[in-house]
């Protein structure tokens, strides 16, 4: 018993000592073994007896480690494919950044930028899944936060010298907001047109690149309908479905901008202070329809570019040849579609 009650302290684990202290257990009381081993409860001598009953007297025992997992590898690759689309991340030209594996390779990737906040693209991953996955059960919140947290990238802060394009239109929106806010006191709709206005510029800086397809019964959404020419047929191609559906966000953008219109023709008396403000505005409008015309060539350009990674075949390469840049500028300040 002194053997036992020896080897029973030097154990350094409860399942050491449970093992030990099954070779007594069935043979003497409790009690009894107190004497030899004091402070022995009565919960690990029933553990003891239970381990000789079921695995043997001084049967060791291996346990395996359960890991449980809440999630599966499709899930976290469903969303980092998401974030890192062009919807989501804009490559930069210049920059990169370091990624080390664990087998101590380094790998060097181009620095992207995010062109939304980690909340705005969390809440757009939720729509896009429920609208086109609706099969696939996505990860919680605070598992997405987490994994953009680990994806490193920039916070699109400007987007001067990446998409002027983008800058303009913005740039545009905050001028016909100015353009309202001036009025505020001559239009009680004032207020309103300024929300539906925000409301269409979050709409292009996010939705919008979700839900243009090749192929959609809503006009603005159809990108063969959308960038066919209506005066040459040679760049021109015909649909397979009717365009006989709205989208109600697209509606409120060109509805938004035909008020702001008809408010400004009916507001400014003076003739020259009206030709001001049209011309103006009507800037401001193109900008935006150019805006929204480059993210729908963006966006066919990036169908057809992830079409042909598809189909390659294994003695096949892709290259992406971008046009030659100037270096010399015509004009001292000169806009993105004067410079190409």
């Amino acid at each position: 018993m002194s053997g036992v009650s020896e080897a029973y302290s030097n154990a350094e684990s409860w399942q050491s000592r449970r093992e030990i202290l099954s070779i007594v257990t069935p043979k003497i009381s409790l009690k009894l073994r107190q004497l030899f081993i004091p402070g022995l409860t009565g919960y690990r001598f029933s553990a003891a007896r239970l381990h000789a009953a079921k695995y043997g007297v001084g049967s060791s025992v291996e346990t395996t480690k359960k890991v449980v997992q809440r999630f599966d590898d499709h899930q976290i690759v469903h969303f980092i494919d998401f974030i890192v689309s062009p919807h989501v991340c804009t490559d930069l030209p210049f920059g990169e950044k370091v990624l080390k594996l664990s087998s101590v390779v380094e790998l060097f990737i181009p620095n992207t930028i995010r062109n939304m906040g980690a909340t705005r693209i969390i809440d757009q991953y939720f729509h896009y899944c429920k609208e086109m996955c609706s099969d696939l059960e996505p990860l919680g919140k605070n598992s997405l936060i987490t994994i953009l947290d680990t994806c490193k990238a920039s916070t699109r802060k400007s987007l001067q010298g990446i998409n002027y394009f983008a800058a303009e239109a913005g740039e545009a929106f905050d001028g016909i907001r100015k353009m309202l806010e001036d009025k505020v006191t001559l239009c009680t709709d004032s207020e309103r047109l300024i929300e539906n206005l925000k409301r269409a510029r979050f709409y292009l800086k996010s939705d919008y690149k979700v839900h243009v397809t090749r192929s959609s019964n809503i006009a603005d959404h159809c990108c063969v309908y959308a960038l066919s020419d209506p005066n040459g047929r040679n760049f021109a191609q015909d649909c397979d479905h009717e365009h006989d559906e709205s989208c109600i966000e697209c509606s409120n953008l060109t509805s938004t901008l035909n008020e702001i219109q008809r408010l400004i023709e009916e507001t400014e008396t003076d003739e020259e202070l009206f030709d001001r403000a049209m011309k103006k505005f009507q800037s401001y409008r193109e900008s935006i329809e150019a805006w929204k015309a480059h993210l729908l060539r963006s966006i066919n350009q990036d169908l057809r570019r992830e079409n042909l990674l598809d189909n390659l075949s294994n003695d096949e390469i892709y290259l992406n040849l971008d046009w030659t840049m100037k270096f010399l500028p015509v004009k001292s300040r000169e806009l993105q579609s004067e410079f190409f």
